[in-house]
This record gives structure tokens, sequence and C-alpha cells, in this order.
């Protein structure tokens, strides 16, 4: 039975043509999955469903709910579908939740604001809600804030939130993109689950089509604000009809190209690294007690090398991280770059900081947003032993970016102008405008569709042969790091418990650990696709 049916779907935004007639049908119980890259009008069409548009766009078409075209009704009738009939996950939990409100209290407002309970009946409610999301009371309390909880689990408060009023339609906008791939596995479990229990259609967008083969029933692929392509999920692994498909497809299967690079001598050197942080007291009679976040982590980094780190979130990689840029202090063990240790925790030399960068996660968060890009690509300047001119100082600006495929012209713009991509091209530029031997990349490309991580990858290929770069590669995609580094090392709970070269590790892992993280990771089944697709 069709739960949703939209048709003629058209979204303009300030004249642009966002979205072009979107025709696909919802059934009862069913999960629908988009995919496509950034821009092809994913996101654009849930908020369409939810009536959630910019005020300078303007919307056609018709999207039946139960005999209800949801395009006709008042602000008034939406505020009541939106919750009660349709829920919504969105990709970061962080902002998506509340600050200052506690996890039960955020649950409960859902419930409260529908006017379907009382106060005290609300947080009743929440309290099973959470514990549906495998968040029960005796192990998280309702009264945490959101800072207190994990991502994986800021994201089920979310679910809980979504599922409250028990809709009929729940959309889930790139839910897991941030998360490692067991927290992931979990959430999507999770996810089935309670479609199935619940009897409720949801309504899945993502780029990973790995995720796509795990979880939908029907699939539409979108490019341009189009659907190019809608059928049922086997039919469309196994008979890709669209260019546009194949390609997502491809740039799926990211592979370097290179097997052989050279190696030069040992650059990093980690040995028997431990850091420790004090935790809170609770009362004052309370005993001082540590966390001990890396404990007795040892290896090296060669000229020239990628070396990647994989683990759940939690088991200390960005503390790793920290301690090797000397932002963190060490209780014990030694970090040396090039042969000169590292006094982490305090001021380095200009000289040994100037040898390592970072790249982070998410670009936009990681930038001033009231400087130009001219200004920001700039800020690692002040690390050189000789000061530049500021003609020189542009010079090498436009060169970084130039390097990683931006014009001169975009000096003189704001980050907010670029897209997803186009801003971790900006923070790779700023990582190597003053050409350091180290790059530490901390997850990435985690949250880029896979056309634009294969050309960011791409990119860093081309910058390490051109540079002679090392690579520290945190990251929780299997298949990237299979594709992109020499060696892994597979961390859990501060530790070090696996490492080799990586195609042994992936297809011999010899610790439990690492066989658990493996499959975790989504898989598109081999009988429904090219042996090529399937590798991880």
């Amino acid at each position: 039975m069709t739960l949703l049916a939209v048709s003629d779907l058209n979204v303009s935004i300030s004249g642009e043509k966002i979205l072009n007639e979107i025709e696909f049908n919802i059934s009862q119980g069913e999960v629908f999955g988009f995919v496509g890259e950034s821009g092809s009008g994913k996101s654009m069409t849930a908020l369409s469903l939810m009536s959630l548009l910019p005020k300078s766009s303007m919307r056609t078409g018709r999207a039946v709910l139960e005999g209800r075209n949801l395009f006709n009704l008042s602000e008034r009738e939406m505020c009541a579908i939106r919750g009660r009939d349709i829920g919504m996950i969105f990709q970061e939990p962080m902002t998506a939740l509340n600050p200052v409100m506690t996890i039960g209290n955020q649950v409960a407002e859902t419930l409260v604001i529908h006017g379907k309970y009382t106060r005290s009946e609300a947080m009743t409610i929440a309290r099973d809600k959470l514990a549906r999301v495998e968040m029960p009371t005796d192990r998280f309390s309702p009264d945490l804030y959101p800072h207190e909880i994990s991502g994986g689990q800021r994201q089920r408060v979310c679910i809980a939130l979504a599922i409250a009023l028990r809709p009929k339609i729940l959309i889930a906008d790139e839910p897991t993109t941030a998360l490692d791939v067991s927290t992931q596995a979990q959430i999507l479990e999770l996810l089935k689950r309670l479609v199935k229990e619940e009897q409720m259609s949801l309504l899945f967008i993502t780029h990973d089509l790995a995720v796509i083969a795990q979880m939908a029933d029907q699939v539409a692929v979108m490019q341009n604000g189009r659907i190019v392509e809608r059928s049922p999920t086997r039919e469309l692994f196994q008979d890709m009809k669209h260019a546009y498909t194949k390609k997502l497809f491809a740039a799926s299967n990211y592979s370097s190209g290179v097997n052989d690079k050279p190696k030069g001598a040992k650059f990093l050197e980690v040995r028997d690294v431990v850091r420790t942080y004090k935790l809170p007291n609770r009362g004052i009679l309370d005993t001082i007690k540590s966390n001990v976040a890396i404990r007795g982590v040892s290896f090296t980094i060669k000229k020239g090398e990628s070396l990647g780190l994989v683990g759940e979130s939690g088991c200390g990689k960005s503390t790793l991280s920290r301690t090797i840029l000397g932002l963190d202090p060490l209780q014990k063990g030694r970090i040396t770059v090039d042969g000169v240790e590292v006094n982490s925790g305090r001021k380095m030399p200009h000289s040994l900081r100037r040898k390592m960068q970072i790249v982070f996660q998410d670009p936009f968060g990681s930038f001033n947003p009231r400087h130009k890009v001219g200004r920001l690509v700039a800020e690692p300047f002040h690390l050189l032993e000789k000061p530049l001119t500021t003609v020189q100082q542009k010079e090498r600006v436009v060169s970084a970016l130039c390097e990683v495929g931006l014009k001169e012209s975009d000096v003189d713009k704001y980050i907010h102008e670029f897209s997803g991509g186009q801003r971790q091209r900006i923070a790779i530029a700023r990582a190597m405008v003053i050409k350091p031997d180290l790059v530490i990349l901390d997850e990435a490309v985690s949250a880029l569709d896979v056309s634009i991580r294969a050309q960011i990858l791409d990119l860093l290929n081309h910058l390490q042969f051109q540079h002679n770069l090392s690579y520290l590669f945190i990251s929780h995609d299997m298949t990237v790091v299979r594709a992109v580094t020499d060696r892994v090392l597979v961390m859990k709970d501060g530790k070090i418990i696996e490492e080799g070269m990586t195609d042994k590790i992936f297809d011999c892992p010899q610790q439990e650990y690492t066989r658990k993280l493996l499959e975790a990771a989504p898989k598109i089944p081999q009988v429904w696709a090219p042996a090529k697709f399937c590798r991880v």
C-alpha cells in the first residue's frame, strides 16, 4: 500500500531551478533510498516534504500522504504533521540537539508540544524511547546533556526524538556519515529494527552506496535536481543503465593506481607514549581519578609513506595525533620528528612545528568565517624562519590554491561561498602552503560524497609524490584506508593491537577486534555487483 506519493515536484530558489519533476512512491514499511553527489537535491527533496524550504523558494507539485497533499497545508497544519506523521534525523546530531537541554527533556518536548501528554507522562515515554534506541536509564541518565555523550549516543537520542510519536515516515539524512564503522553498523541495525517493529517507512539519504545496498528496498539516483534512475535496489546494482549511476559506482571503489611508492628513512618515531587525563572530581572527598587515553603506543612513519590508523571512536586516535603535533603533554614516552624530539605540551620551535600540519574532518568548522580565503591559507606563515613580504605571501597562497585545483580569484572569497569538496581543498592548501613533511589527515574525507572523495584522494596522492610527503591517515572508512595506505595500525582502548602491511591486515586479520571492524563495514553483496565493487 502506497503511503506517500510524490509527483511533479519542482523547487526554485531565487529563480534558480533546484528540483526538476521529482516523482517517487514509498509504501508502508518500505525503505526508500536516495543517492547522489552533494548538491544533487537529495536533502532539498526531504526539506520540501517537511515544508522547511528557504523563504525565497517556490515549490510546485504534489506530495500525498494518506490522501492529503502536504503542499496545500498551512504552516499550522504542517507543524501538527512534523514529528507526529513525519520524523527527521539530521546528519550532525550535535547541532540538531539543544546544548542547554537534557536528552530526556528534548525527547519529551516533542510529546508535550503536540499536546498529547503531560510533562510527567512525556518523561516516562521519553525514558522508554531512549531504552528502545539502546540507551536505558540505568546506564544513561535522562539528565545527561548532549556534550556528555558520544557521537553515536547523540545520534541515538535524535532517533528517539524522531520516533517519539511513532511517525508514519522517518527521514534519515546522512545519519551515519561521521560515525565509526562499529557505531554505524549499530545505528543502521537499529533503524532497520525500528522500521520492522513500528511498521513505519524510512526515506534514507546517503552518499554511501554500500549502506544503500544494505538498507534500501528501492533506490533513486539523483543528479542536478533530477532522478536519473530508479528501481529496486538489487536490480539497480546488477543492471545500471544511466552513465551517472555507473560513474558513482566506479568512484565508490577508489584505487590510487600506485602500489609501490618509494620510501625514505624514518621521519616520525613514536616510542612507548602514554597520555593520561585527570577526571573531574564529583565531590570534595573524592580521590583523584584519571583516564589513560594512550597506553604505551609505538610506531614509525618513513619519508613518503602513508600510514593508516583505524579504530572505534574514543580509542585514542585523535589524542595520539595531538601528542604528535605537540599539543598535548605526555606522561611517558618519546616522539621524534626528523631526529628532533617533540616536547609535547610545551612551546615548540617554529622550525619543528613547520614540518607537521593537519587537515581536519570538518573544513568549515576549522576556518574563521569572517576572513577571506587568502588570509585563511596564509595563517601558517608565522612558522617560517624568514618572514615573507606581502607580495610573496600572495604568490605562495595563489600557488597553493592552484595546486589543489582552485583559482587565483578564490583568494578574495569567503569560506561559505564554496562547496564541501572545495573547502577541503582549501584546508589542504593551508596545510601545504609552508611545505610540510608530515600531514595528519583526521577523517579528512569522511563527510564527502564518493565522487568528491575520489577527487580529494587523487589530489592527496598527487601532492605526496610531488613533495615526498608522509601521511598519517586517520579514518573509519575501511575502503579508503585500504586504497590509500601502505601500512595500517589498529587501535583499541589506547593500544595498538595489530599492525602490518595494509593488504595483509585486511585479508588476514589476526585479532578478533580487527575482524569485527572489517565485518562491520557495509558491503555490496558480491552476487549483486562485479567483484571490484565488493572489496573492502
